[in-house]
């Protein structure tokens, strides 16, 4: 069970790096450029992304231990809604979304095959309780990247800037 997760990390990994290279031939103006999707910009949707893997892999540290060494690699920051935007320039963002991939990387070298089946226990935005079984819970992970890297995509799309960075099978 741990491979395809392995390589949902290396996937993820090697195609924020392909986003990264497309947006840094963009002028600042259209990162930032309230676009009508539901976290205004590039940038915005970009920093959930962000904060969203970071706050996940909390989550999984407080109840798998094997992932406490990762936690002080996370970055600090404090969210008053999910829509706030931590990096407002690609230079601040892009050495963090880089080091964040190192560490979901390490992720899924550390949890061991036999905690996939376990249920973790968290907190939900809305502060209620969840119970999710390990491997739902990193499904989701990787599918909320997943989901609003294509929401970049279709950003790119409106703005006439190629893009293709979406394709698994071709990175493997």
């Amino acid at each position: 069970m741990r491979e395809p997760f392995q390589l949902l990390a290396e996937y993820n990994k090697q195609t924020n790096l392909e986003v990264l290279s497309i947006l840094e031939g963009l002028p600042q103006e259209q990162l930032s450029k309230d676009l009508g999707s539901y976290y205004s910009s590039i940038l915005g949707i970009m920093n959930h992304i962000l904060v969203t893997d970071a706050t996940w892999i909390r989550r999984f540290a407080s109840n798998l231990p094997e992932l406490n060494v990762v936690t002080p690699q996370l970055p600090a920051f404090e969210l008053k809604t999910w829509k706030d935007i931590i990096w407002n320039r690609l230079s601040l963002f892009k050495p963090v979304r880089t080091s964040v991939d190192e560490v979901i990387g390490q992720v899924f070298r550390l949890v061991p095959e036999d905690k996939y089946n376990l249920k973790i226990r968290y907190q939900d935005y809305k502060g209620q309780e969840q119970h999710k079984t390990v491997w739902v819970a990193f499904l989701h992970f990787f599918n909320h990247q997943t989901h609003h890297r294509g929401q970049v995509a279709v950003l790119l799309d409106q703005l006439s800037v190629e893009n293709d960075f979406s394709n698994l099978i071709w990175k493997f």
